[in-house]
């Protein structure tokens, strides 16, 4: 008679395990699904903001005007932060605004003059 108590536990155990696994595997596999869709979408974003940067420049260095210009407000900038440093704020983020647009010019500026032909 106990062995046939054994049985009949093991037997239940193997369904309640079966229930279990069966049960447990939708929520594992929603996971899985839900983060390869959110590496996905990051890889997606990623790759637009890199076509957005490199179009952004491609028009920058298509623009003449862009180097002067950027300089122009980097200059504008550079004015607005002293006044705002003379007023006790902090003229940091205007500054880095400033470097930006510095910065921009210069490489505009370099890419520009690499891609005309030398004049012989």
């Amino acid at each position: 008679m106990s062995m046939h108590r054994f049985s009949a536990f093991r037997i239940l155990l193997v369904i309640a395990l079966s229930i279990f696994i069966v049960a447990g595997t939708p929520v594992a596999a929603q996971t899985a699904s839900k983060k390869t869709d959110n590496a996905a979408q990051q890889a997606s974003d990623e790759a637009r903001k890199k076509i957005r940067k490199a179009n952004d420049f491609k028009l920058k260095t298509g623009e003449p005007l862009f180097p002067k210009q950027a300089k122009s407000l980097a200059k504008g900038y550079k004015e607005t932060a002293e006044i705002v440093a003379r007023q006790g704020g902090d003229p940091k983020p205007i500054l880095d605004a400033a470097a930006y647009f510095e910065g921009q010019s210069e490489l505009v500026s370099r890419v520009n003059t690499s891609d005309k032909p030398a004049v012989q």
